[in-house]
């Protein structure tokens, strides 16, 4: 027993370091997500959170676009999994929980979530065997033009629900859009808005000077996305507030002041450093070039207990789903 629990642990930690391990990985837990998905597991999470439709299937469909780029890989199978995703992305249970009379209409998490799905898909080779192209373009098209329309009068950060505004949202809007002038003004204006001492930008409109690591890892994410020149410097800040590191293993601090706080966008609060924005920060520092990415992917990997067999993959036994979701999102960029 002791030598089948060392190799276990071994293929766990070796997994990101090695191609077919790491592919066999993300392929599998493809297979995994978009099985539970397709019965309607996505409905189960939209119970469990705010936007759980929306989140997951904009997490499935960016991590197989992802592992498609990577690896070459561009056939019918993969094109059919994004494409579900996006029809339910589009489906009235989806945009129920939205408002049709924000501006822009259903706000910012709908319109950022969906149009990074479509622009993504449209700029693979996956996209060519996409049986609803005409669709995903007319739908990115409509996103960008309510955008621009909405930020010609006034440019400022747009609101995700009636009255609240949460920057990241803004983020991954700013991400989405092809406009490279709106995307730098767009992102000065949501840093400009922010009210911390360190520069860093705000978890919540309804709190400027309180940053967060969940938001902080995202928003880190979409700056090097929307090639914001400065995104270095702000990288290094927030590692010095918010990331501790241990043996090149980067936990990421979910408050300023390393309290065990935690609310649904947090996940789990352990010793202060928080579940998501620690898996979120393993896909922001990957795509900055930093290989200690790999390190955390290859321990949280082994901490959440996989089980990859039968050509499926899963953590967990099964219980967090959204888990399974950001590790194979954070593994498309290693």
């Amino acid at each position: 027993m002791g030598l089948v629990s060392l190799t276990y642990v071994f293929l766990c930690i070796i997994t990101p370091y090695i191609s077919v391990l790491k592919n066999r990985s993300d392929k599998n837990q493809i297979n995994y997500l978009s099985d539970i998905i397709d019965k309607g597991y996505d409905n189960t999470l939209q119970n469990r959170y705010p936007e759980g439709k929306i989140f997951s299937n904009a997490l499935l469909a960016l991590s197989t676009i992802e592992y498609c780029d990577n690896n070459r890989i561009f056939n019918e199978k993969y094109s059919k999994i994004v494409d579900n995703c996006i029809r339910r992305i589009q489906s009235k249970r989806a945009v129920q929980i939205f408002s049709k009379s924000m501006i822009p209409k259903y706000g910012m998490f709908y319109n950022g979530w969906s149009n990074l799905v479509y622009t993504t898909y449209k700029e693979s080779q996956l996209f060519k065997y996409s049986k609803i192209q005409e669709n995903v373009s007319e739908a990115s098209n409509e996103i960008e033009v309510r955008i621009t329309k909405t930020q010609n009068d006034s440019l400022r950060t747009l609101d995700s629900y009636p009255g609240t505004t949460w920057p990241a949202d803004n983020m991954i809007g700013i991400s989405s859009i092809s406009n490279d002038t709106l995307q730098a003004k767009w992102i000065e204006v949501v840093i400009n808005s922010a009210k911390h001492k360190s520069g860093l930008i705000n978890h919540i409109s309804s709190n400027v000077s309180e940053i967060r690591g969940s938001s902080n890892a995202m928003i880190t994410y979409c700056l090097g996305k929307s090639h914001y020149q400065d995104v270095d410097l702000y990288n290094e800040i927030y590692r010095s507030k918010l990331i501790d590191e241990y043996l090149g293993i980067q936990l990421v601090k979910e408050n300023e002041n390393g309290s065990n706080s935690m609310d649904v966008d947090s996940g789990p609060v352990v010793f202060g450093y928080g579940a998501s924005a620690t898996i979120m920060n393993i896909k922001t520092q990957a795509s900055l070039g930093n290989e200690k990415s790999r390190i955390t992917w290859a321990v949280m990997n082994t901490l959440a207990l996989p089980v990859n067999i039968f050509n499926k993959k899963y953590y967990l036994m099964k219980k967090e789903p959204m888990l399974d979701l950001f590790m194979l999102w954070g593994s498309t960029e290693l």
